[in-house]
């Protein structure tokens, strides 16, 4: 058997070599990209390397001698409403774009999430895709590179040209799939990205992070200046938000509310070092959440009365329903309806599928596939059996 030579693939690294790629990828329909960063130390990830391909060729670029300025072309293309972008699992990659230049790439066919939506599996990886949609085998992911040494090994090169080298033409299989089942816009939908994904406002932090804390309006009021106290520092830094307080401290220093850095210094988890830099900032977050708190007072707020508590074993029921609906129509069952939302549907039993699509409780894609189905379960004209193992629907 004749042995393939691999040749090893060069980096970009001449701003005259870029934009002689660039003018490549402008006359396509279709390329694919993925990144390469490290971001274990620091807020912001570190791009180290952008794979860019076309069914023909791929270029790996070096974003390390490359500036934003010098890489404005490319930019230009991710963001070029002409070109389909294909990536698998776009959200890092697209984080790690959006904090280093600033760019949003659209519009994008996210494999990960195609196949979800074609039934091809949930958070598939890429390997088992390639080999299941074209019988393709690539190297195993690998974690822990240093991306950011120069030179690159040989083996990493290779290893990074093998992560775009087959993605335009499973994007296209895909595609192809997608379009068959009427779900192509639906893909392109689900692939979307945006800025408050990445840049979330400390306002929808503080409050997920004390859905569940029993915190009083003062203690709300002090979490969320903790919080903006905290993503300040983290940025400025460049620091996880861990390595600055986690969220435990800052929901305990919400419930406790110190007023000195001596009792700060109390409080197990938070680094003396930090007490020493920071110690009068937070002071200062707490003071003015209480401020904030007496200056305006409002009614407490209650959780939102549930109605009548819905039996888990309902909900099993309707959970079970629902995987066998998304096997039928070759769709991940998280795309049809949540366990929360599928309490909704049973105390709203009652309502018709286009009520279900006002209330939110169904997505208008989703009442489309199966709301008919989910309707008649409830109203007791469709029945759950096992037969041979398996679970099959009967009318009753």
């Amino acid at each position: 058997m004749t042995q393939i030579i691999r040749s090893i693939p060069s980096l970009v690294v001449e701003k005259s070599a870029l934009l002689k790629l660039c003018e490549v990828l402008e006359r396509e329909k279709v390329i694919a990209l993925d990144t390469e960063f490290i971001r274990e130390t620091t807020f912001f990830p570190k791009i180290a390397l952008i794979q860019v391909a076309t069914q023909k060729e791929v270029w790996l670029i070096d974003p390390t001698v490359l500036i934003k300025e010098d890489l404005a072309p490319l930019l230009d293309i991710f963001r070029s409403k002409d070109i389909l972008k294909i990536i698998h699992a776009s959200y890092a990659d697209q984080e790690c774009l959006y904090w280093a230049y600033d760019c949003i790439v659209e519009p994008v066919l996210d494999t990960s999430v195609a196949a979800a939506l074609c039934g091809l599996g949930d958070n598939v990886g890429l390997q088992k895709l390639l080999k299941e949609e074209l019988e393709i085998t690539i190297p195993k992911g690998r974690s822990r590179v240093k991306w950011l040494s120069r030179p690159l090994a040989d083996e990493l090169l290779i290893y990074a040209e093998e992560d775009v080298l087959h993605l335009v033409e499973l994007g296209l299989a895909i595609k192809s799939r997608a379009e068959r089942l009427n779900r192509w816009e639906w893909v392109l939908e689900e692939s979307l990205s945006s800025k408050e994904q990445f840049d979330t406002p400390p306002e929808t932090m503080a409050q997920k992070m004390g859905k569940n804390a029993h915190l009083d309006n003062t203690g709300r009021a002090v979490l969320l200046e903790l919080v903006r106290w905290r993503e300040n520092r983290a940025k400025i830094k460049n620091l996880p938000r861990h390595w600055v307080v986690d969220n435990e401290i800052l929901l305990s220093l919400s419930k406790v509310r110190p007023r000195s850095t001596a009792e700060l210094k109390t409080f197990r988890g938070l680094n003396a070092k930090e007490v020493e830099r920071s110690g009068e900032e937070i002071l200062k977050a707490v003071n003015v959440g209480i401020s904030e708190a007496q200056d305006h007072p409002h009614k407490e707020i209650r959780p939102v009365s549930r109605g009548p508590q819905i039996e888990t074993h309902l909900i099993n029921l309707v959970q079970s329903y629902v995987a066998f609906l998304a096997r039928e129509h070759s769709i991940a069952h998280r795309y049809l309806i949540s366990v929360a939302h599928i309490e909704w549907l049973l105390k709203e039993s009652s309502l018709s599928v286009e009520e279900w699509i006002s209330h939110g409780i169904l997505t208008q894609r989703a009442a489309e596939l199966v709301g008919k189905e989910l309707k008649s379960l409830l109203q007791g004209e469709v029945g759950l059996k096992i037969l041979k193992g398996e679970v099959t629907v009967f009318s009753v």
